[in-house]
């Protein structure tokens, strides 16, 4: 039995490397898995890989969790943000859901049935995300569509009635 190849990309960033192989080792038959130590690190990753679900812990050097699910909310709108500490810190919660606008929080240490549950529930959520865009597409160049063949048929009245 072959095992199909992973089909989303998950980028995990934790300062601390153990996290970020754990995850790796867990995740990576199911999908594709970036690790990155740092904010920044992370960002490069972004803009080199399709990356659809960004996992990154609370508590980094230099930024925090909701700082940078923060940029990657403007920068990379479609990707699902999901945030976990290991320290229950309220206000970082409530501004990550606030500021950006995350799918899913994770508390360390968790069960690895909550890990696979959670990040193949962001990978639906991602895949909704993209049918919707799509769809929007869709219907925009169906209005275009109607509104050119619109303003031809005013055009034609108006020259009918001249």
């Amino acid at each position: 039995m072959t095992i199909p190849p992973p089909r989303h990309c998950l980028l995990v960033v934790d300062d601390e490397p153990n996290i970020c192989e754990t995850v790796r080792d867990h995740l990576r038959l199911e999908f594709r898995v970036l690790t990155a130590h740092s904010a920044a690190e992370g960002t490069r990753l972004m803009t080199e890989h399709e990356v659809h679900i960004v996992m990154t812990d609370q508590r980094m050097p230099y930024t925090t969790g909701v700082q940078l699910l923060e940029s990657v909310r403007v920068r990379f709108p479609q990707a699902v943000r999901m945030l976990f500490t290991g320290y229950s810190d309220t206000a970082s919660i409530i501004a990550a859901i606030n500021q950006g606008h995350i799918f899913a929080f994770l508390k360390k240490p968790w069960e690895p049935e909550e890990l696979d549950a959670v990040v193949r529930e962001a990978a639906a959520e991602y895949d909704r995300i993209v049918a919707q865009v799509i769809e929007n597409a869709r219907l925009r160049a169906e209005v275009d569509d109607l509104r050119q063949r619109v303003a031809a048929l005013e055009a034609a009245a108006r020259r009918e009635g001249e």
